[in-house]
Protein backbone atom coordinates (compact mmCIF):
# COMPACT_ATOMS: atom_id res chain seq x y z
CA UNK A 1 0.00 0.00 0.00
CA UNK A 2 1.81 3.32 -1.34
CA UNK A 3 1.50 6.32 1.75
CA UNK A 4 0.39 9.81 0.20
CA UNK A 5 1.37 12.25 3.01
CA UNK A 6 -0.88 15.18 3.00
CA UNK A 7 0.55 19.15 3.96
CA UNK A 8 -2.12 21.13 4.95
CA UNK A 9 -2.72 24.17 7.30
CA UNK A 10 -4.62 23.40 10.34
CA UNK A 11 -7.53 25.15 9.58
CA UNK A 12 -8.40 22.49 6.84
CA UNK A 13 -11.52 21.05 7.80
CA UNK A 14 -11.85 17.40 8.10
CA UNK A 15 -14.50 17.60 5.75
CA UNK A 16 -11.86 19.27 3.19
CA UNK A 17 -9.48 16.42 4.39
CA UNK A 18 -11.55 13.34 3.20
CA UNK A 19 -12.45 15.06 -0.15
CA UNK A 20 -8.78 15.55 -0.99
CA UNK A 21 -8.08 12.08 -0.30
CA UNK A 22 -11.05 11.11 -2.28
CA UNK A 23 -9.64 12.68 -4.70
CA UNK A 24 -6.25 10.91 -4.54
CA UNK A 25 -8.20 7.48 -4.65
CA UNK A 26 -9.87 8.58 -7.70
CA UNK A 27 -6.57 9.93 -9.40
CA UNK A 28 -4.46 7.28 -8.65
CA UNK A 29 -6.96 4.04 -8.58
CA UNK A 30 -5.51 2.13 -5.91
CA UNK A 31 -5.29 1.50 -1.90
CA UNK A 32 -3.97 4.13 -0.35
CA UNK A 33 -2.79 4.92 3.19
CA UNK A 34 -3.12 8.60 4.20
CA UNK A 35 -0.73 10.61 6.69
CA UNK A 36 -1.52 14.25 7.32
CA UNK A 37 1.05 16.67 8.44
CA UNK A 38 -0.33 20.12 9.66
CA UNK A 39 1.93 22.96 8.62
CA UNK A 40 0.46 26.73 9.08
CA UNK A 41 3.73 28.15 6.41
CA UNK A 42 1.49 27.11 3.75
CA UNK A 43 -1.17 29.15 5.02
CA UNK A 44 -3.79 27.31 3.02
CA UNK A 45 -4.51 24.46 0.64
CA UNK A 46 -2.30 21.19 0.38
CA UNK A 47 1.01 20.15 -0.56
CA UNK A 48 0.72 16.14 -1.22
CA UNK A 49 3.49 13.73 -2.17
CA UNK A 50 2.22 10.44 -3.96
CA UNK A 51 3.96 8.07 -6.06
CA UNK A 52 7.31 10.11 -6.17
CA UNK A 53 4.93 13.48 -7.32
CA UNK A 54 4.69 16.75 -5.66
CA UNK A 55 1.11 17.89 -6.00
CA UNK A 56 1.47 21.72 -4.66
CA UNK A 57 -1.95 23.82 -4.14
CA UNK A 58 -0.83 25.74 -1.27
CA UNK A 59 -1.92 29.35 -1.23
CA UNK A 60 1.53 30.21 -0.59
CA UNK A 61 3.21 28.82 -3.30
CA UNK A 62 0.43 30.71 -5.41
CA UNK A 63 1.39 34.01 -3.76
CA UNK A 64 4.97 33.17 -4.68
CA UNK A 65 4.07 32.69 -8.38
CA UNK A 66 2.52 36.14 -8.07
CA UNK A 67 4.96 37.50 -6.44
CA UNK A 68 7.79 36.35 -9.56
CA UNK A 69 4.99 37.04 -12.21
CA UNK A 70 4.54 40.80 -10.97
CA UNK A 71 8.77 41.05 -9.93
CA UNK A 72 8.97 40.40 -13.95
Amino acid sequence: MKTVVIKTAENMSDATYARVCRGFREMLGEDLNFKRVCDNGIVGGFIAEADGKVYDLSISSQLKEMKREIDG
